[in-house]
């Protein structure tokens, strides 16, 4: 029997983080890398899996409100949960400030959403003695939020302002918490950039992210998840080969400005509601990676799309390649599912974090 580390990414569709972290905790905790709360937030009538639920869709909805700061160019066309009914249809904003001055009239609520789970968290960790668990914090890069609520030129002049806030509110809960939370980089947009352009855009996603994480204080404890975009449980990007991916993720690796390396890069190997590959040569290109001692690699490929005999077919394929066994996850956060498969995907990281 071989002991695996799970991961969760972030979302998780139960009625609160008390929720969520409890259900984590009983089902897989002493398995765990850290805890996210869930990232769900308040439930209304216009978002009823929660405002939290579609990642930075809440920071975008949040900015689309505030008229003194931030000018609608395209409205949203929302769905039953109150987001984007699809790519083509995101909201657009314009700042009203320049990007040097934009950053002071923000306030993306990391912290504050810090501030409401923290507490829970502490008093959950110590009901399941599991003492050494940290609490997750999941953060875009600025392109990660310019990049989908504003158009291409203003999405790269403004990266830097979100940034520069995104920065600031990790200080802030680094300052009351310190090293008891992992801050897990979230990079759909850079990746998209590295599949559209292999090159340049990995070279341009590289130093988007290098941007916010030299931003962090030195002590920061960061992990990195590589992410293909699940809006709806709709994948931004497909990934035809991993070799992109690979290439994009050692270039990240090697230009990486804190003094310690990442704690982990999550790599997702599912693309939403498309189960991953079942052939054996499509994880080639894992062999590839190269990561730094103390930085684990996390397979993301549990999905509720996989019997058990399958999962341990693409488990077998990964870990040939990487020569030992990995971390596991999902390929990315839960928040798009309905309760009862999160529930049934927890179980199949216990079972196979527990082979």
């Amino acid at each position: 029997m071989v002991a695996r580390k799970a991961l969760l990414i972030g979302s998780m569709p139960y009625d609160s983080e008390q929720t969520a972290m409890t259900r984590a905790l009983d089902t897989v905790g002493p398995y765990l890398f850290s805890l996210p709360d869930g990232e769900i937030g308040e439930i209304t009538e216009m978002y009823p899996k929660g405002k939290r639920s579609a990642w930075v869709l809440t920071q975008i909805n949040q900015c689309a409100a505030d008229k003194e700061n931030f000018k609608v160019i395209k409205n949203l066309v929302r769905n039953k949960e109150g987001f984007p009914v699809d790519y083509k249809h995101l909201e657009k904003l314009k700042p009203l400030h320049s990007p040097a001055e934009l950053d002071k009239h923000l306030d993306l609520g990391y912290y504050t959403y810090f501030k409401s789970s923290y507490e829970i968290f502490k008093k959950l960790r110590e009901e399941k003695n599991l003492p050494n668990l940290k609490f997750q914090v999941g953060v875009p890069t600025g392109l990660g939020i310019s990049f989908i609520m504003m158009q291409p030129v203003d999405a790269f002049q403004y990266a830097n302002a979100f940034n520069r806030r995104i920065a600031y509110e990790v200080r802030q809960i680094i300052a009351e918490a310190g090293d008891d939370v992992i801050f897990q980089v979230e990079i759909p947009a850079e990746l998209a950039l590295a599949y559209m352009l292999p090159v340049l855009g990995s070279i341009i996603g590289v130093g988007q992210v290098k941007a916010l994480v030299k931003l962090l204080p030195a002590t920061a404890k960061v992990g990195v998840h590589l992410c293909l975009g699940d809006l709806n449980n709709e994948a931004l990007t497909k990934a035809k080969t991993l070799n992109t991916m690979v290439a994009f993720s050692n270039k990240l690796i090697a230009a990486w400005p804190l003094p310690e390396p990442p704690l982990y890069v999550h790599y997702p190997l599912a693309e939403a509601a498309d189960p991953p590959r079942l052939d054996a040569p499509y994880y080639a290109p894992l062999q590839d990676i190269k990561l730094p001692p103390g930085t684990d690699f996390v397979a993301g490929f549990v999905h509720e799309k996989l019997n058990a005999e399958q999962g341990r077919q693409i488990l077998k394929a990964i870990e040939d390649v990487r020569g030992k066994p990995v971390g596991i996850a999902c390929s990315c956060g839960m928040g798009r599912r309905d309760t009862p498969i999160a529930d049934s995907l927890l179980e199949k990281m216990k079972e196979v974090a527990a082979s």
